[in-house]
């Protein structure tokens, strides 16, 4: 007999691979595809490729958990594509990519894109982000897009054909992670494709929480300490800033501003705490982000 040693469950998935070169590719031109790391832990990677030609294979690691893979397809069929970590094919691989004869009438190094949503700062959870896609010049070739956020998930991008050889899409991202944007002409990566967009969590002061015994209209007693807590923790990227006066009359004949100490603490809320030095009105203004 052979003994088996069995693990309760499988071992997580370290990396995982998607893109336009793993489906399909055009023969003399590079077919593309992005792998990404999910978690911290990365074992070595490692790629091969099976067909009818030998294929020459780029690898280039972008630094933030994934790389850019490219190969060179010399001869159309079918090609099976290993990508190996730790010395074994992860799921789904190998990849069977069907590469295409080459069609001169096509030229995708002419496309152009540009706008917001392709930049790689600047876009914010809830908000559109849009691009354009120009394709004079570029021959007659189908437009594809290849799109997924950092923990594998599509994304949805609307895309309209203006009539005039140009694309307007526009895509409205729902967390604030890393989006990665493949664009294709004739099933060719377009220059500077993927497109990297790190989404900012964006600021919604209106989500801000205060409360606490320190703002109630009533049970305040002067000179007894006091506090209220300012809760941001789901209101996105911002400062928070406080001020209090108390009315004229309380310390002195004009309005005057109170003394208080901010404390941060580990949950994105703040305890803010001051001493009333009299009896009478007092203002507490708390901003977000200037808001």
């Amino acid at each position: 007999p052979f003994e088996v040693q069995v693990s309760e469950e499988a071992g997580p998935q370290k990396v995982r691979a998607w893109g336009p070169g793993l489906e399909t590719g055009v023969v003399g031109k590079s077919a593309d595809f992005v792998v990404e790391a999910i978690g911290t832990e990365v074992g070595t990677l490692g790629f091969s490729i099976e067909g009818p030609s030998q294929a020459k294979i780029e690898c280039d690691d972008k630094g933030d958990g994934s790389c850019d893979v490219r190969y060179w397809p010399t001869e159309a069929g079918d090609y099976a594509v290993h990508v190996i970590c730790d010395d074994e094919d992860i799921k789904d691989s190998p990849f069977m990519a069907h590469i295409l004869a080459a069609n001169n009438d096509v030229y995708p190094e002419n496309v152009k894109c540009f706008g917001p949503g392709l930049e790689p700062l600047g876009c914010i959870v809830n908000k559109a982000a849009d691009f354009t896609i120009d394709t004079n010049g570029a021959g007659r070739g189908e437009l594809k897009l290849y799109a997924q956020d950092a923990e594998g998930l599509p994304i949805d991008i609307q895309i309209t054909d203006r009539g005039d050889s140009s694309f307007f899409c526009v895509y409205i991202p729902t967390k604030p992670i890393k989006h990665t944007i493949i664009i294709t002409w004739g099933e060719v990566n377009v220059p500077s494709s993927p497109f990297r967009v790190t989404i900012g969590e964006g600021s919604h002061p209106e989500n801000v929480k205060v409360y606490g015994p320190g703002v109630e209209k009533a049970g305040l007693k002067a000179n007894e300490p006091t506090y209220f807590t300012v809760d941001c923790s789901d209101a996105g990227q911002g400062d928070v800033s406080i001020g209090i006066k108390c009315a004229p009359g309380v310390v002195g004949p004009a309005e005057a501003d109170i003394d208080f100490d901010i404390i941060k603490n580990d949950n994105d809320t703040f305890t803010v705490k001051y001493t009333p030095p009299g009896a009478g009105q007092y203002t507490i203004m708390v901003l977000f982000a200037d808001q």
